[in-house]
């Protein structure tokens, strides 16, 4: 019998069948790889990208193999948008995290990124070794009206989602220039984040927006194995009215499912929590990983 295919042809069929598995499961996001040693996770927040993490990647990178993401529509990053989007940046990373053969990874993100991260940890049980959540909680409606649920929440998040999907580049910009005073300190930063922000694509920004409101996790996060370390931040708002107990018990509300949580409050920092306070952040972030 004449043979189709030889060996060498075979095993490059396989070559190319494995290629394109592993870039199939990474279509909601890109990653930069750096650095050596156990392998962590960082995802950024809303309006944002992988460049957050510069200075966090710089000090773990001696001891982890930092994988920073920037999704689909952040960044300049082309869209990929669907009706779960979140779920499905979700998946990916979750996929991202086998396909890779990464062992027990360090998963943690900032705000939108924390809620990633906390879901990510819930659907895939044994796949993660810590998760970190720097102001980022598993249903963000409540911080703000506590007795809030996805139902009651979907009129103000669709139109939300109606306002956020049609601002210009130069709209965001500006925009973020007047909200950002209230989760940054530093001028410079609020500049930083708010030329990122203008890359973003506002169709993707309005549709997390209306997820981030509509999804309630603190049932889902009662899977999570592992430990969570959530950092907080409140003293924005302590004009409003909020005291660092009453946040405390907010935040500490979100996880009482986790069986093994944490919550810690920043005193100085607002929602960049590490840019506005780097040293509380990086002591808190080294005893969560054991590296004291």
């Amino acid at each position: 019998m004449k043979r189709l295919f030889t060996v060498p042809a075979i095993g490059l069929i396989l070559a190319f069948l494995l290629a394109h598995e592993v870039t199939k499961a990474q279509v909601y996001f890109t990653s930069e790889v750096k650095g050596k040693g156990k392998p962590m996770i960082l995802i950024h927040g809303l309006y944002c990208n992988g460049e957050v993490w510069k200075e966090t990647m710089e000090r773990y990178q001696q001891q982890y193999e930092c994988h920073v993401l920037t999704l689909a529509g952040f960044g300049g990053h082309a869209p990929n948008l669907n009706d779960h989007f979140l779920e499905s940046v979700k998946d990916d990373i979750i996929q991202y995290a086998k396909d890779k053969k990464l062992n027990k990874p360090v998963i943690a993100g900032h705000s939108m990124g924390g809620f990633i991260s906390l879901w990510a940890a819930s659907s895939a049980p044994g796949l993660f070794e810590k998760v970190l959540a720097v102001d980022g909680v598993p249903f963000m409606t409540a911080l703000q009206m506590p007795n809030a649920t996805p139902e009651s929440a979907k009129p103000m998040a669709e139109n939300m989602r109606s306002m956020m999907s049609t601002l210009t580049p130069e709209q965001i910009k500006m925009n973020q220039k007047m909200y950002l005073p209230t989760m940054i300190q530093s001028q410079d930063r609020i500049e930083q984040i708010s030329f990122i922000a203008q890359k973003c694509d506002s169709k993707t920004i309005g549709q997390v927006m209306y997820e981030m409101f509509t999804i309630d996790l603190r049932q889902t996060v009662a899977s999570i194995d592992c430990p969570v370390l959530l950092l907080g931040a409140w003293v924005a708002y302590k004009d409003y009215g909020v005291t660092k107990e009453s946040a405390t018990n907010s935040y500490t509300a979100q996880l009482k499912t986790v069986k093994n949580a944490k919550v810690e409050m920043s005193d100085t920092a607002r929602h960049f929590i590490f840019y506005d306070d780097p040293a509380w952040f990086y002591q808190k972030v080294d005893g969560f990983l054991g590296n004291l």
